[in-house]
């Protein structure tokens, strides 16, 4: 037990002793690596975002329709007194000039009844011409005279009525076109109102198209237009009407486009596409994944200063693609940012990643 207790006191010694010595002293705390580590303040790296440089293009809005072509005038030629068809004079797909016969019908008795009247006629004028000089003498009342004046204009109006009628047994186009139908033929007999035959105008041809109530404000009469028929040729036009009501089922608003179409080449009924331009001025084409939103909910992207500091930038989105989006009221040449912008604050300093790989250019339709 003695030998415990001075070993104790030996290993007390020594501890004094080495503490003492000043090994454990305050410049050695301060310059350890733990110590370092824990003072020297902490640098955060810069974030890397993908960016590409874009420059403004000219961009023509346009408003897009389907439709179809349709003849500018459709007329069913209808009899307008009764008889037998003797003579058809014009067939299916003949082309007309405006008065030209299409078809005749038998005068039967239409003649003698002229004839009639024409004598009546004369009768009645050398009545009034004998009745007007006996009122010159003063040997006609003005009754008598007035009577006689009344039975010529009389028989003058059956001359007229009859040569008419006569008239109206040749059935006439009432302008220049192509016959598309005929609904008689030889001998069939026809009352008055009955088909003959279905008239058509071709020159100039209209090509019909339905826009949405968001846009029939932005178009007018008298604006140009492009057709595309389904065969690709292409037709220069100008809009010849547009509905002031809508279709009930669709509630859309009827839009003409008038083309040229000498020669009668485009055929009524086919399938079109209808281009109207409406604005014109610079924009950008970008992904639609490039939009974002700042704290206030408007509409942006976000691009980079020569500094490559992040600039928020309102934008207003011109017309919606398929492949992507143009957007207006940027500078005409950005660093837009493409991935990463919602990681990143306005006015905070980026690493910029410039991606090559992406093409925005604006797509020529």
């Amino acid at each position: 037990m003695r030998r415990s207790i001075i070993t104790a006191l030996i290993l007390t010694a020594i501890g004094s002793a080495w503490i003492a010595s000043g090994q454990f002293n305050k410049e050695q705390i301060t310059s350890s690596p733990v110590s370092d580590s824990i003072t020297k303040p902490l640098q955060r790296a810069m974030t890397q975002v993908r960016v590409v440089d874009l420059e403004a293009v000219m961009h023509v809005e346009r408003v897009d329709l389907t439709g179809r072509t349709e003849a500018s005038r459709k007329v069913q030629l209808r009899a307008e007194t009764r008889g037998l068809v003797r003579e058809l004079i014009r067939e299916r797909g003949e082309k007309l000039e405006k008065g030209s016969p299409v078809a005749r019908l038998r005068v039967d008795d239409r003649a003698a009844k002229l004839a009639e009247a024409q004598a009546t006629l004369r009768q009645r004028q050398i009545e009034y011409d004998a009745s007007d000089t006996l009122k010159k003498k003063g040997f006609r009342s003005e009754t008598d005279a007035a009577a006689a004046k009344a039975r010529l204009d009389a028989a003058r109006a059956v001359v007229e009525r009859m040569e008419i009628e006569i008239d109206r047994t040749t059935l006439r186009a009432p302008f220049d076109g192509t016959i598309v139908s005929g609904h008689v033929e030889l001998g069939d007999y026809v009352q008055v109102g009955d088909i003959v035959a279905t008239v058509v105008d071709l020159d100039p041809i209209l090509v019909i198209g339905n826009v949405s109530e968001w846009e029939v404000n932005r178009l007018h009469e008298g604006m140009s237009g492009t057709v595309r028929l389904i065969d690709g040729s292409e037709h220069n036009g100008i809009i010849h009407f547009i509905a002031l009501v809508a279709e009930a089922a669709t509630r859309t608003y009827r839009v003409e486009l008038e083309i040229p179409n000498p020669g009668g080449t485009i055929r009524d009924g086919i399938t079109a596409e209808m281009m109207i331009p409406v604005t014109e001025g610079v924009a950008h084409f970008v992904s639609a994944s490039t939009l974002t939103l700042n704290d206030n909910g408007v509409v942006g992207v976000k691009t980079l200063t020569p500094e490559n500091i992040v600039t928020f930038k309102p934008v207003n989105i011109i017309a919606d693609k398929p492949d992507g989006i143009w957007i207006g009221g940027l500078p005409p040449n950005i660093r837009l940012i493409t991935v990463g912008q919602e990681f990143v604050l306005d006015g905070e300093q980026v690493q910029p990643v410039v991606d090559r790989a992406l093409d925005f250019e604006a797509v020529k339709t």
